[in-house]
């Protein structure tokens, strides 16, 4: 079980530092916008819905691309939601407070669009069924997450981390209530000096929020950066894995 809490409380944390090292994260959003741009030449997108809009990467894309009537925009950290908000003009009633898969959603959406939040639901079937539910018929589900191979090295020296769903268990949830028009597996191996700056790297993008509270003793920093020392390569950097997967879907 997915401890919202912490999560909140390290995205929270990381709000002044995000986009400075969202390298991979900023990465996601331009080329999922992309695919967005591509599937949705036809769409009239009145109601639009962003999950997890963070600080907003995604959403001024968004706001450049679509002549909305409403966009809508939600995520777990307070702070982050009212704040993009405001930065875009975007009125107090459209930041939707919140955990996407406990809030009620009011408004049936033309396109919910998510970057990099998915990988955070305690139960991804039944939030996509509820998705399903608040998208009209031929509406589009257009999202990004993390596949089984994210952040191997941090996972595999502290046994800590998300579970991480392969492509095709994604693929099985979203075929009751969407068709799959496109699906695709990319990785991004970030490069570091030392194995410090890769927990600081994490931490500065809310990216070390695992599944349950961890806390980082200094016995426990010196064992990790002793460890990390397996991954170095000949030129004596330390890699840091992404594998973010992309699904374009409409709504049957």
């Amino acid at each position: 079980m997915i401890d919202k809490a912490t999560i909140k409380r390290r995205f929270k944390r990381s709000i002044d530092t995000y986009e400075e090292n969202a390298t991979v994260q900023k990465m996601i959003v331009n080329h999922l916008f992309s695919l967005l741009d591509k599937y949705t030449q036809q769409l009239q997108a009145g109601n639009i819905l962003e999950v997890g809009c963070g600080t907003g990467l995604l959403t001024r894309k968004l706001q450049n691309r679509f002549s909305y009537t409403h966009l809508d925009v939600n995520d777990l950290v307070d702070d982050m939601c009212s704040k993009t908000a405001s930065v875009l003009h975007l009125p107090a009633s459209a930041c939707l407070i919140g955990d996407i898969e406990t809030i009620t959603l009011e408004r049936i959406y033309d396109l919910v669009v998510s970057a990099s939040t998915f990988q955070w639901f305690n139960a991804p079937a039944m939030t996509l069924k509820k998705l399903a539910g608040q998208i009209r018929e031929g509406g589009f589900l257009i999202f990004s997450t993390f596949g089984d191979e994210n952040l191997t090295e941090l996972r595999t020296l502290t046994g800590q981390g998300l579970v991480y769903h392969a492509s095709d268990e994604w693929e099985k949830w979203l075929s009751a209530d969407f068709e799959l028009l496109y699906a695709e597996e990319r990785q991004h191996i970030l490069y570091f000096q030392d194995p410090l700056e890769v927990l600081l790297h994490v931490k500065r993008t809310g990216a070390n929020a695992t599944a349950t509270p961890y806390s980082w003793t200094k016995s426990k920093i010196q064992q990790f950066c002793k460890a990390y020392d397996r991954f170095a390569n000949e030129r004596h950097t330390y890699p840091l894995t992404y594998h973010p997967v992309y699904f374009v879907c409409r709504k049957k």
